[in-house]
């Protein structure tokens, strides 16, 4: 599965723009955070829908090399990353599920009025939003499996804070002792890691970005 980065701008009084070095002309925007990534997933795949040859995206290393796209970061925009989920023939599969939750399943698939194997897709193309962008990063990144599993989540979070997701951001672009956590960032972090009524993957993410900080130091 082909995944694309996507730079995520914001002007005072605008909607958040969303567009992809990779993929000239492949736009996007949302009116809250929540709509970010849905809307960015569906514009890559209306982009690719009528193309014969899907263009490579780069990976986040050269992105980061870019100067155009690195001052963009460095003025307040961040990256996230985008999986390509394109809809297929399709091909069947045998799989096994315990026979109370294929029979819920059934009923809840009924009264929604789609087939099983249709249910069964859906879910698995929800859960895929969730987890790809955190399995892409952890391979391009030296951020752990866990701390970009946690800072996927409060990415895709309805309640997180904005504080939050940008610690949570900053965690999925890490790169290891080359890089630094921001002083901005770094004390969002520290704020998240004393507050009681944030997540526990928020502290995570905020606990990585403190801990790259102080390598980079020593």
């Amino acid at each position: 599965m082909r995944t694309y980065f996507a730079i995520v701008h914001k002007d005072a009084g605008s909607a958040y723009g969303v567009c992809f070095p990779d993929l000239p002309g492949c736009f996007s925007a949302a009116d809250s955070e929540d709509e970010i990534y849905p809307n960015a997933q569906q514009a890559l795949a209306l982009y690719v829908s009528d193309m014969s040859e899907v263009p490579a995206g780069r990976s986040i290393e050269a992105l980061r090399r870019d100067r155009e796209i690195s001052d963009e970061i460095a003025g307040g925009a961040f990256l996230i990353a985008i999986p390509l989920i394109a809809s297929e023939r399709k091909e069947r599969y045998n799989i096994m599920l315990e026979p109370s939750l294929a029979e819920s399943m059934d009923r809840v698939a009924k009264a929604s009025g789609v087939s099983r194997s249709d249910y069964i897709a859906e879910a698995a193309y929800m859960r895929l939003k969730l987890d790809v962008a955190a399995v892409r990063v952890s391979k391009v990144a030296s951020t752990g499996s866990k701390v970009a599993s946690a800072a996927a989540k409060v990415m895709q979070s309805k309640t997180a804070s904005k504080a939050e997701k940008s610690v949570a951001a900053s965690a999925l672009t890490q790169k290891g002792s080359t890089e630094q956590t921001s002083r901005k960032v770094a004390s969002s972090a520290g704020k998240i890691l004393t507050s009681k009524t944030v997540s526990k993957d928020a502290k995570s993410a905020a606990a990585s970005d403190l801990s790259q900080k102080a390598k980079k130091k020593a």
